[in-house]
């Protein structure tokens, strides 16, 4: 292609309308890009908090109230 055909190519109004679809294109794969990292952060988070929580309180059977051996249950109540 001379340079004269790519100038009389980008004058055309259909160049100006592929480009703007390009262009938007383009903006909603990094909106979309964008989010799923905002969630993928917010799920790593969530990870480190429960990580540190649990290493905090020794795991998850101070939270539920089981310090030592249960009494075994005869009967019914």
């Amino acid at each position: 292609m001379t340079l004269q055909e790519a100038h009389h190519v980008t004058l055309c109004p259909q160049w100006k309308i592929v480009l703007n679809a390009m262009i938007e294109s383009r903006r909603n794969e990094l909106q979309s890009k964008a989010i799923k990292q905002d969630h993928w952060n917010n799920r790593e988070a969530d990870r480190q908090a429960k990580k540190a929580f649990l290493a905090e309180h020794k795991g998850t059977v101070k939270i539920s109230g089981k310090y030592g051996p249960q009494p075994t249950q005869t009967e019914l109540v």
